[in-house]
């Protein structure tokens, strides 16, 4: 069974990139496009991994991160945060509770490698 993977992203051409390079490596993904939609997602599909935007709107990454860590049942899911802010940003996403965070754009063979880490640990 393939892990399945929710990408949380309101960018429409980012995310149906990354959705697209994922399902080509045979992971299952789901999607929502903002944090309000990727908690409903997440509590209504139980991914192995989150892939998560900082800048969305109706709920931010870091506030959606702060989130699912505060539910017991997404305390061990892994999240990488995706971000185009720089380091500062990325800095604020781990203490907020994400496993990864990453510069966007990314590339799609590290995204791919950074995915396959996190399912493993």
């Amino acid at each position: 069974m393939p892990k399945k993977i929710l990408i949380i992203e309101d960018n429409t051409d980012t995310r149906d990139l990354i959705h697209l390079h994922l399902t080509t490596e045979g992971f299952s993904v789901v999607v929502a496009a903002d944090g309000r939609e990727g908690l409903y997602m997440a509590d209504a599909e139980h991914p192995d991994l989150i892939i998560t935007d900082i800048d969305m709107p109706n709920l931010d990454g870091i506030e959606l991160v702060k989130h699912l860590r505060s539910q017991p049942q997404f305390q061990a899911l892994p999240i990488l945060v995706l971000t185009s802010f720089g380091a500062a940003q990325m800095d604020e996403a781990i203490r907020a509770g994400a496993n990864r965070a990453v510069a966007k754009p990314s590339h799609f063979d590290s995204l791919i490698a950074d995915v396959n880490e996190l399912l493993r640990e």
